[in-house]
């Protein structure tokens, strides 16, 4: 059986605000509202100090709660709560004040830990999605080339399994600079897609629209700078994060 703490606080987590109750078994609650700043999350955390006590709790809201948590959980033990889970627990509904409903719950171990990942964790994950955020911008504009190419009746990708491979690229970005049909071929890096050039002359028998070659051109730009974010992102991960 958890032991019962003799004073506890909840915490109503905003982004520019920390509303927190302590309560405790015969005591009088009290309140106190917080900024979210370094000195305002260092005076919140000598308040608790201040009046003994021994655990606080809040729900993860957004990614607000992640400096309070990193702040608090040194000196006191802290706990992290899914707002469903709050939300589920039953509870006297004429109780407007979210942090005393916290507080309460928290005081006769009603709430749940959420799992808390490490900092390193942290960032990974968020290395991760950024990444991943970058791979579908790269999709995105891969799929607009698609069809700024088919709407001119370019059929390159039926010559070609991968149009965005080296020779891919290299055939696109003649088709952007309006250079000539046979100085690109010529130019194909790939001895097997050069083996291709009756295939792909046909294919590119169509020339771009003005306002298509500057869409490709733009496109290509967009897709080089991702592409060098999500090589960063890859280079980032495998070196160990600074402590």
């Amino acid at each position: 059986m958890k032991k019962r703490r003799e004073r506890v606080c909840g915490a109503d987590v905003h982004k520019d605000l920390i509303v927190a109750t302590i309560t405790g078994d015969e005591v009088p609650s009290i309140r106190e509202n917080f900024g979210t700043t370094k000195s305002e999350l260092d005076r919140f955390r000598n308040w608790l100090a201040d009046n003994k006590c021994e655990q606080v709790a809040f729900e993860a809201t957004g990614v607000y709660w992640i400096p309070i948590y990193d702040v608090l959980s040194r000196t006191i033990d802290t706990i992290v709560a899914n707002p469903l889970q709050i939300k589920s627990i039953p509870n006297d509904k004429s109780d407007s004040k979210d942090s005393k409903r916290i507080a309460t719950l928290c005081l006769n171990n009603q709430i749940k830990r959420s799992r808390v990942f490490s900092d390193e964790d942290r960032e990974l994950r968020n290395l991760t999605r950024a990444r991943s955020g970058y791979v579908k911008t790269r999709t995105q504009f891969k799929n607009r080339i698609h069809k700024y190419l088919s709407s001119n009746g370019i059929k390159l990708s039926s010559s070609m399994d991968d149009i965005f491979c080296k020779s891919g690229t290299h055939i696109i970005r003649g088709l952007a600079e309006d250079k000539p049909v046979e100085e690109i071929l010529k130019g194909i890096p790939s001895g097997k897609i050069r083996k291709k050039q009756d295939e792909i002359r046909s294919a590119l028998a169509n020339e771009l629209s003005e306002t298509n070659r500057m869409l490709i051109s733009d496109s290509l730009e967009i897709m080089d700078n991702v592409e060098s974010k999500i090589e960063k992102t890859r280079e980032f991960r495998k070196t160990p994060f600074n402590r």
